[in-house]
């Protein structure tokens, strides 16, 4: 009784310490069929796109930050208008912006990428494919994108505010912060029939949303 009385009150203070608000999560369904576009002027994503991202646990305020590579990809452009494209998400670099020693850093990027995660060694590549953009303004932003997100070889469509500029040849892409539930792609924590009591507390522990902000870029130069 003295044990279950002290995980109770863990339990409390644990939800008491909750590091707040988190962002609006991505419509998330089932992949769309994507159109072919073919009258469109092709645009070549530039080097430097990147996303950010945030993972934090649920009940504590602990969190990482990093960013991740857009290794690339190309936009479709009609009548200065974003019409379609595809990127694609360097997994292996994955990096984290917050933890200043460079071992504890190392680890945790590792276990990112290990199998209990991204499992980058059989999906290196992360894939996002438009699929329709609508100018819809938000509070946050000036359109509204639907693509076919790719990870773990698992794919979801997802809907979410971004501001597209299109002018003197570029493409900027920008999205706010979103979060999505990495659970639907599979990425989860010691997700397996013969896991321990400790495994599975810590998959409980860590939220499932991810926060994901993206910034790309593209040229028809």
């Amino acid at each position: 009784m003295k044990k279950i009385a002290i995980l109770v009150a863990a339990s409390i203070i644990a939800v008491s310490c909750s590091n707040g608000t988190k962002a609006d999560e991505a419509v998330t369904g089932e992949a769309q069929e994507v159109e072919v576009i073919t009258e469109a002027t092709d645009y070549e994503l530039v080097e430097g796109s990147y996303l950010k991202w945030r993972g934090f646990k649920s009940f504590v305020a602990s969190e990482h930050v990093g960013t991740i590579g857009v290794q690339s990809g190309t936009f479709a452009v009609s009548e200065d208008k974003l019409v379609g494209g595809t990127f694609n998400i360097d997994m292996n670099s994955i990096s984290n912006e917050d933890i200043e020693d460079e071992g504890k850093r190392g680890y945790l990027e590792g276990h990112l990428k290990s199998q209990d995660f991204f499992f980058v060694d059989s999906f290196p590549t992360a894939v996002f494919e438009i699929v329709e953009v609508r100018e819809e303004a938000t509070d946050e932003a000036s359109s509204v994108v639907v693509g076919n997100l790719t990870i773990r070889g698992i794919t979801n469509s997802i809907e979410f505010p971004a501001n597209v500029i299109v002018e003197e040849g570029t493409v900027q892409f920008t999205a706010p912060t979103f979060s999505i539930d990495r659970t639907k792609w599979n990425v989860k924590f010691h997700d397996k029939e013969d896991a321990t009591i400790a495994e599975t507390l810590k998959e409980d522990l860590i939220d499932h949303s991810i926060e994901l902000a993206i910034n790309v870029s593209a040229t028809n130069a």
